[in-house]
């Protein structure tokens, strides 16, 4: 079977939102025991008629700066699809394999189509059906001070040497100009071993990576390289 293929930046996008529309998930980061055993999230509704939801699992891992998710292998969990009435919660139940604390997980949430849509002048906000792509590890995240940077011709590569995984947030580059943010979502994880090319803005001479972890700033002096 191909894995299937999201980009990093596109598929944490998704990640953003921990309450939108009426739907709320927690945790929006579900941690996993490292020796396998249960794990939970709860999909909650305050939506105005009811909701199909859909869960899936996939085993995660990052090549190329890209999301690489195969179905996952020896991982069980429940119920799969449900229907919320409004105001309703349901906890979504993890049986994880022993992965000797090397585990990483996409756990996807889609509310599906309603068979019984709103009149038309109730539904146009609810027009959009959501997506949620949340992270699940079975191990430590790794120390900020893990990650390495460097120029690459027109690009600045990040890479995680591992092991353990990174979650960076509020991400800017300074420049001679000041601080300049990145475009696209403010999360993005590193897998253990994975490297991630983010585009610099413009013809800007860049010296650091200014980021975030668990509302800890940080700064990371870049270095060149071919």
């Amino acid at each position: 079977m191909r894995p299937l293929a999201l980009l990093l930046l596109g598929a944490v996008w998704f990640l953003l939102p921990a309450n939108a529309q009426g739907l709320a998930i927690a945790p929006i980061m579900i941690e996993a025991p490292a020796g396998g055993g249960a794990a939970s999230l709860t999909v909650s509704s305050s939506l105005k008629q009811d909701v199909t939801v859909q869960v899936r699992v996939y085993d995660w891992a990052q090549q190329g700066g890209e999301d690489q998710l195969m179905p996952a292998k020896g991982l069980r969990f429940g119920p799969e699809i449900f229907t919320l009435r409004p105001g309703t919660s349901q906890i979504v139940r993890l049986s994880v394999p022993d992965t000797g604390g090397a585990g990483a997980w996409r756990v996807i949430v889609d509310e599906l189509p309603s068979p019984n849509p709103l009149p038309d002048t109730e539904s146009s906000q609810l027009s959009i059906r959501l997506r949620y792509v949340l992270a699940m590890f079975a191990g430590p995240a790794a120390a900020p001070d893990r990650l390495e940077t460097q120029l690459r011709q027109d690009a600045l590569f990040l890479r995680n040497p591992g092991p353990g995984w990174l979650r960076l947030h509020d991400l800017s580059l300074q420049t001679d100009a000041g601080a300049a943010a990145l475009p696209g979502p403010g999360i993005v994880y590193l897998l253990p071993g994975s490297e991630l090319a983010l585009p610099p803005p413009g013809d800007a001479r860049i010296s650091a990576l200014n980021y975030s972890i668990n509302g800890q700033s940080f700064a990371a002096q870049l270095s060149s390289g071919k």
